[in-house]
């Protein structure tokens, strides 16, 4: 089993590593092209968006955000669902839940090949500027931007302190 612990308010390598395995491996599925990744050496903010959230509970508690940005965002739904939604509409919401929660059952799946137990909440989902949950102080944070031809996406991983958790619990 591989220890995945907030270590020095760093998220743990190995968590990160599966994440962008997970988001090249199910975009590649959903888009048709592997997405980019692009290193995130200063935080980075994608303005008007909309944010598909989902915590992880287990062996280590954690947070997923993905962030698709107003002018890529029906470009992936229009992908994933094979119509056009428009960016304002509740349906825009729903795809990017399912997107998040498509990508989170892939990273619960990895982490349990290297024997790291997780289980996941439903997606909770925010729209705006900017939007992020607010986060306890010191919480570990990192973020991963990828691209394709559709437009650019953001994840944010922020971890939580031993005995600690973030967001909702799984199943609910």
């Amino acid at each position: 089993m591989v220890d995945l612990q907030m270590k020095d308010g760093v998220i743990p390598s190995e968590l990160s590593e599966c994440v962008k395995g997970s988001v090249i491996s199910i975009f590649n599925t959903i888009m048709g092209n592997d997405p980019t990744y692009h290193e995130v050496t200063e935080t980075k903010k994608l303005g008007d968006g909309v944010v598909g959230i989902i915590s992880f509970v287990g062996d280590m508690n954690w947070l997923l955000m993905l962030t698709l940005p107003k002018d890529s965002a029906e470009k992936y739904a229009l992908k994933f669902v094979g119509f056009d939604i428009s960016y304002d509409s509740e349906d825009m919401g729903g795809v990017v839940a399912e997107l998040a929660n498509c990508l989170a059952g892939d990273i619960v799946a990895r982490l349990g090949k290297i024997n790291v137990k997780a289980s996941m909440s439903l997606p909770t989902v925010m729209r705006g500027q900017n939007v992020e949950p607010i986060l306890p102080r010191g919480t570990p944070t990192c973020q991963q931007l990828f691209s394709l031809p559709e437009g650019e996406m953001l994840l944010k991983l922020a971890g939580a302190k031993p005995g600690e958790t973030l967001g909702r619990i799984p199943g609910t």
